[in-house]
């Protein structure tokens, strides 16, 4: 099995530089009604390491580079990409580390973040969640909201290739 070209320290370098911002490098940032820029923001941290995640929906360019802009189109095309190459993996979040991507899912994925922290479950903290860097629900290296933990789902880990 091959691997696709990637390198996770860019997309973690991304996610660090552009957590907490309105913006993204394309100067849009996804915000109101039925709009949200999660998943816009990890297919810039994705493309950011080389794997660019093109938007498939022709009724939503929001963005100049092409990139996805809702969470199903991303998790579909890691889950193929996971089928492919061998450095794209479909992993657990409760063994996450930092630069993986994880989803939470309520009907469909709808939450997008990469894991900045280790998670490192606790019997005297059984609500903990990862620290991430996400946008909408802006996270620079911080916990989710514990409430989310119910709603974990896909995660994925891409090495380097």
């Amino acid at each position: 099995m091959s691997r696709v070209p990637y390198k996770n320290w860019e997309a973690i370098k991304y996610a660090k530089e552009w957590c907490g911002k309105k913006d993204n490098s394309c100067g849009v940032y996804l915000e109101g009604e039925k709009k949200s820029d999660c998943a816009h923001f990890l297919a810039h941290c994705l493309a950011a390491g080389g794997i660019k995640v093109l938007n498939d929906d022709p009724g939503t360019k929001f963005c100049k580079h092409g990139l996805a802009v809702r969470n199903t189109t991303i998790t579909k095309e890691l889950k193929k990409l996971a089928a492919l190459y061998e450095n794209v993996k479909e992993i657990d979040l409760d063994d996450a580390i930092v630069g993986d991507i994880g989803f939470l899912k309520i009907e469909r994925p709808r939450h997008a973040f990469m894991v900045c922290e280790p998670w490192v479950w606790e019997v005297t903290n059984p609500l903990s969640t990862p620290k991430v860097w996400a946008h909408s629900s802006s996270r620079c290296c911080e916990e989710m909201d514990t409430s989310w933990r119910q709603f974990f789902s896909d995660a994925y880990r891409m090495e380097d290739g």
